[in-house]
């Protein structure tokens, strides 16, 4: 990015304290300061970046943002006094975003599948766009406008943005950031409900993302459970629907050994699985939806899908050492994405393995989630449950003969590899709590 000092005081309405200068990145962690940076100095739980202005002065920090409190007699560079620096970090991206052009912009939610949907749409916008997209999974208060900054000072032509949510209002805050012209409420599922209190406030939350002014158009799967109360919410919005089971506006037609057969508004295609089988087929139809009605074409999605690598630890695809198909889904797991991931593996001609681990923060119903999920993996012919978790007793019970459960991580990679074979599929699922990426490195 470039844009002058003047006109980032001008954007949230406060005075520059020095002369004026154009910087070209903005960062709030001072270890990360580099000749020409604007350093935004953070209120964090643990650490404040007040205390660290020094530093970024002497790592060359080119000007400072620092609140009202902070004694600014020492500082021997431009400043910017604000009385949120959170907050105007906010402002800020939001006048970046109008200074890039405002470009036609996607807003990203829901409980499951954010991070590969947002990487998948961008991958197939790239082959015909100039594109600014969230950066990894910045999808915070912080993250996002960090995204939106660090875009060179180009005319793009779509953004497409990741939003998540921690309590009440944070999906509102984000795309009054972002202002999406068209919006996806992935799914809603019970993940984090410590930290929402009910299901329902977790659903309102994530039902924010159709707030915005700006949002003319949104994306709805069919299938969910959900999909009438969101029909209705947006009905004075073009509503574009995809499903897995029935027709819709962009849908599975069809599926065989080696195809997808995916029908859209521009017509019908075939994907080889071969190269899909890097996401769930909801994510892939999602992205495929989100894409072509931001203006891809049919070819720009084959050709992205085709380079698109996959996001580890989201439904990741690899061979082990053991000539294996491992499907790499650790980063996260809910109650809804266990099933999704489980479901995936109905229709694969290959001896079955699931290495599961516990799913955290589901207060009073964890149990009645873990059996759910065991009964599943019993019902699609899962020939291997290989369990670490709380709950060895009832993995035994309901699962029967097949089923391994381990206290020791190492000795559960140790058995998972002497139970694969070029005949087999593996599928590890955790929350992240339980460190299972160390099973999907250990299996490489």
């Amino acid at each position: 990015m470039n844009i002058k000092l003047s006109k980032i005081a001008n954007l949230l309405s406060c005075d520059l304290n020095g002369p004026d200068r154009e910087i070209c990145n903005v960062t709030i962690d001072s270890r990360e300061v580099k000749t020409g940076d604007f350093f935004v100095a953070l209120e964090g739980k643990k650490h404040d970046g007040h205390d660290y202005i020094q530093e970024s002065i002497d790592n060359g920090a080119l000007a400072i943002l620092c609140n009202e409190k902070f004694d600014t007699s020492k500082i021997t560079i431009p400043y910017i006094v604000c009385q949120d620096t959170l907050k105007s970090l906010g402002v800020l991206a939001r006048g970046y975003k109008s200074i890039l052009g405002s470009p036609f912009t996607i807003g990203i939610t829901g409980t499951n599948g954010k991070t590969t949907v947002t990487q998948l749409t961008t991958e197939i916008l790239n082959q015909c766009f100039s594109v600014s997209t969230t950066l990894g999974n910045y999808n915070n208060d912080i993250g996002l406008p960090l995204s939106i900054l660090k875009s060179p000072k180009e005319n793009y032509q779509r953004c497409i943005y990741e939003l998540g949510a921690s309590k009440k209002d944070d999906i509102s805050y984000l795309v009054n950031i972002c202002e999406p012209d068209m919006t996806t409420l992935l799914n809603v599922s019970e993940a984090h409900m410590e930290s929402f209190g009910s299901f329902e406030t977790l659903m309102s939350t994530k039902e924010e993302i159709f707030s915005h002014s700006n949002t003319d158009q949104v994306v709805l799967n069919k299938d969910d459970k959900h999909f009438a109360r969101w029909e209705n919410m947006n009905k004075q919005k073009k509503i574009t629907t995809i499903s897995i089971s029935s027709i819709a506006d962009y849908y599975f037609e069809d599926i065989d050994d080696e195809f997808f057969y995916i029908s859209t508004p521009k017509g019908k295609f075939e994907l080889s699985k071969k190269n899909s089988l890097k996401v769930l087929a909801i994510n892939l139809l999602f992205s495929i939806a989100l894409a072509m009605e931001a203006g891809a074409n049919i070819q720009s999605v084959k050709d992205g899908i085709k380079k698109f690598s996959g996001v580890q630890g989201r439904f990741y695809s690899y061979v082990s050492s053991s000539k294996s198909l491992v499907i790499d889904d650790s980063y996260n797991a809910n109650p809804e994405s266990m099933k999704s991931s489980l479901n995936q593996l109905r229709n694969i001609n290959k001896n079955k393995v699931f290495i599961m681990g516990d799913m955290g923060e589901l207060g009073e119903r964890s149990l009645e989630h873990h059996l759910s999920v065991f009964r599943l993996a019993k019902d699609i012919d899962v020939k291997h449950l290989l369990y670490m978790g709380k709950y060895k007793n009832e993995a035994k019970s309901i699962f029967g003969d097949g089923c391994r459960t381990f206290d020791d991580i190492m000795k559960l990679i140790d058995y998972a590899r002497s139970v694969s074979d070029e005949s087999t599929v593996v599928l590890i699922k955790a929350s992240r709590f339980m460190n299972f990426d160390i099973v999907a490195k250990g299996l490489k």
